[in-house]
């Protein structure tokens, strides 16, 4: 079984989906490229992605809150 994603890296993904989930219109595509361009550079990065963007899937409706606080 392949050990957990270091957490630091977890963070990372964490905060690269948040600001792609919430970023304004017009910087919604740098967001997911930065993110896309993250998560390849290797094994543990797609796998910390994964691991954030699970984390982040079960905060459910977080996301819009968080739009609405940038407005």
């Amino acid at each position: 079984m392949a050990s957990a994603p270091d957490e630091k890296l977890i963070e990372r993904a964490l905060a690269l989906i948040v600001e792609s989930e919430i970023a304004p219109p017009d910087a919604v595509v740098a967001a997911r490229l930065a993110l896309t361009r993250w998560r390849s550079k290797s094994a543990e990065h797609a796998a910390a992605a994964q691991e954030a963007r699970r984390r982040w899937d079960a905060l459910g409706g977080m996301a819009a809150e968080l739009r609405g606080l940038r407005k």
